[in-house]
């Protein structure tokens, strides 16, 4: 059951990565899915379409952009 529900979100937990965590994913071709499975015993499982992590993708890349460049903050919404 989720902790909250909204605008096509489900939070399940807060989830803070830390340096040298395993990441895998796994690729659904026909369902066009992908899940992106984090630490060693997979404890955090991201599901996505692949419109959602298209957006992931480019929303990652405009923070690692950002955190490149001196000065104000970006944030992204």
């Amino acid at each position: 059951m989720s902790l909250y529900r909204r605008t096509g979100v489900s939070v399940e937990s807060y989830v803070e990565m830390a340096r040298g965590v395993a990441v895998r994913c796994e690729v659904d071709r026909l369902n066009e899915q992908a899940s992106l499975a984090f630490g060693s015993s997979e404890s955090f499982v991201l599901s996505l379409d692949r419109d959602a992590l298209e957006q992931l993708v480019s929303v990652g890349s405009r923070a690692i952009a950002e955190l490149d460049v001196e000065g104000e903050s970006l944030t992204v919404m």
